[in-house]
């Protein structure tokens, strides 16, 4: 059998091109929208590559399927056989994009010790695709108390528990308050990513792109909810995450500016300008969940346009990948809407479709 060369992007694109195919067509979410009952949209969802499972979901718990822990596993399953697909700095690259499954499941840990859930709920909820094991998110989430979630981190030389341990103390003075530690993680992480992320490779770069983009969305997102708060300086300044494309000083004005309206107005880069301006659109309506949307609907749409950026290279992973996490993203949005007996036409309101390279071509 002859050896599948792996160090270089053509196998790994062509098997992401197949799985692109099964990716659903807003026509097809349309029908789901618009199925009935749960019967039906079973039974339109038996069509697809989320029969297996979302059928598992239903035999499991037939009164109250576990969509979302289906919808997981099925993203999973897919990002899994992408990175086993992969070798030399290809899967470099792809542990990199999937480093970020690794500080979701620390929060989603953390989240679920302080809210006092059980350690299977907290593991239903769990993505393994990063670099921590499944065995070392189990143990983590069975564990009595935080600060012993942390200290399975630091007896496993991971290197998270480093910015979460010294940052400890704080939280513990701040009423326990997990935004200290998470701010923590989410700088430490991001940092390291960077770091990681040198040099001027074209994969490189569009890899990087879409991390400094992440910088960015929280970024704006903490100017619009601090804004108007009383803070010093270097309180305001110690909430800035670095690696973006605004400097400390810019974030630290935006935020002084105070009047969302002229914060939208000053802020020096003019494609995100675009972006807030559609967000304020909607402020008055939904308040500051305006500008998260947006922002995030902007990564979403830099992500699968990658895909045209190099037909050759990562974008077409980046593509694919940033297609698929809205699919599921709208499929959780159809899900629970179904479940609290929202109308069709609320659900659609909601949902978010990003035309994809190979409907333009056509």
């Amino acid at each position: 059998m002859a050896k599948v060369d792996l160090s270089d992007y053509s196998y790994v694109n062509a098997r992401v091109r197949g799985m692109r195919a099964h990716l659903l067509r807003k026509e097809f979410f349309m029908r789901l929208v618009e199925a009935e009952n749960f019967e039906a949209l079973h039974n339109l969802l038996d069509q697809t590559v989320y029969r297996r499972e979302i059928n598992e979901a239903v035999l499991m718990n037939p009164e109250r399927p576990d969509y979302d822990q289906a919808l997981s596993l099925n993203l999973f399953s897919c990002f899994k056989k992408i990175l086993d697909s992969t070798g030399g700095k290809p899967h470099r690259l792809v542990s990199i994009l999937l480093s970020r499954y690794d500080i979701q499941n620390i929060k989603t840990i953390m989240r679920g010790k302080r809210g006092g859930a059980l350690p299977s709920e907290i593991v239903s909820m769990l993505v393994p695709l990063g670099s921590i094991s499944m065995e070392i998110l189990q143990e983590m989430s069975g564990a009595r108390e935080l600060r012993d979630v942390l200290g399975i981190l630091a007896e496993n030389r991971i290197k998270y528990a480093r910015p979460l341990l010294e940052k400890f103390p704080d939280f513990v003075n701040r009423d326990q308050d997990l935004a200290v530690l998470e701010l923590a993680l989410d700088k430490f992480y991001l940092k390291d990513v960077i770091d990681q992320l040198k040099g001027k490779d074209k994969n490189v770069e569009m890899v990087r792109q879409i991390f400094v983009g992440e910088i960015d969305l929280r970024n704006i997102s903490t100017i619009v909810r601090i804004r108007g708060l009383k803070l010093e300086d270097h309180e305001v300044m110690d909430l800035c995450i670095p690696g973006g494309t605004l400097s400390r000083e810019q974030f630290l004005e935006l935020v002084r500016i105070g009047d969302v309206e002229r914060i939208v107005l000053a802020y020096p880069d003019p494609q995100y300008r675009r972006v807030l301006e559609r967000a304020l659109e909607l402020y008055q309506l939904i308040d500051v969940v305006a500008f998260d949307r947006e922002l995030e609907r902007e990564l979403i749409r830099i992500g699968v346009g990658m895909s045209n950026v190099d037909v050759l290279g990562i974008g077409v992973i980046i593509g694919y990948m940033s297609a698929k996490q809205n699919e599921v993203i709208n499929l959780r949005i159809l899900f629970r809407g179904k479940m609290i007996g929202q109308t069709p036409d609320e659900i659609k309101e909601t949902l978010f479709f990003v035309e994809r390279p190979a409907e333009r071509a056509a």
